[in-house]
């Protein structure tokens, strides 16, 4: 019977508490020896169009505009000798899985430039896909033993949006100290990440790092945007454990590059405030 294992993937991230832990390396050495090798999946992914009624977007159609996906997998370490083959299987929505592509060894690369590759074997057609809709894309690695193993906190997740491009440097200032009060906040850049999400160097709208004494620590994370529409996240440095500038949502102006966050904080006791973004 073949086993089926998730492989975590471990990020490095900043506590309060700041400590060196060698329970992680020896965790992801074990994934290693298990798996066979450690990969690493770089890359970017869009589906893209505009709701053709954007004020009903769950039945709205879409015209689409940009579908694209590169998938880079490279090796980072380990040995394939009892690896059979490596796959790429896809997901829509979290349904079947649908292998697309499989490889003999890495590197490799997956490249989709049309909407039909990527509702291929989905079961869904263009007319209904829906803004929000996920296609997952997870590295599947299956060994001479018959024992399969995924990589899923490698997986990207390309959601189906309006088009949006948050890139760029940003002055920042929040409801609470302004420009700051234990320094002025200095400018944030904003990157894409693979998926299609949006990375901010500093997230919480500069509160710790500069409306408190800690200065040291950068409160950096990731926000989705829907159309518009930035999505509750707690995807930022210290919202889960501390419950410091967790993002409950906000809005994106494309037009004028303005970004408003909506934040809470529950560690400090400042409760809710509000965050600008604004690109140079």
């Amino acid at each position: 019977m073949k086993k089926i294992i998730a492989i975590p993937l471990f990020l490095s991230l900043f506590f309060i508490n700041l400590s060196c832990d060698s329970e992680e390396e020896s965790e992801v050495l074990q994934n290693r020896d298990t798996a066979g090798i450690l990969i690493d999946v770089s890359g970017s992914g869009n589906v893209l169009g505009s709701p053709t009624t954007p004020e009903d977007l769950a039945n709205s159609t879409i015209s689409f505009s940009v579908n694209s996906l590169e998938m880079n997998v490279e090796k980072i370490s380990g040995v394939e000798d009892e690896i059979s083959n490596f796959e790429i299987v896809k997901q829509y929505n979290g349904g079947s899985e649908v292998i697309i592509a499989t490889f003999d060894a890495v590197p490799f690369k997956l490249s989709l430039n049309t909407l039909d590759e990527f509702l291929l074997g989905s079961g869904t057609d263009a007319n209904k896909l829906r803004i929000g809709d996920i296609f997952t894309f997870t590295i599947r690695v299956n060994q001479t033993d018959g024992d399969v193993y995924m990589y899923k906190s490698q997986s990207f997740n390309i959601t189906v949006n309006c088009f949006a491009d948050l890139t760029g440097a940003y002055t920042v200032t929040n409801s609470q100290c302004g420009s700051g009060s234990s320094g002025t906040i200095p400018t944030v850049n904003i990157s894409q990440t693979p998926d299609g999400n949006w990375y901010l160097e500093t997230a919480d709208g500069g509160l710790l790092q500069y409306c408190t004494s800690n200065t040291a620590l950068v409160n950096d994370g990731t926000i989705s945007v829907v159309c518009g529409q930035v999505q509750p996240s707690d995807n930022i440095a210290f919202c889960p454990d501390y419950g410091i500038g967790c993002i409950t949502g906000g809005t994106w102006n494309q037009e004028d590059g303005i970004l408003e966050l909506e934040l809470n904080d529950g560690f400090f006791g400042v409760g809710d405030y509000t965050a600008t973004y604004v690109r140079q």
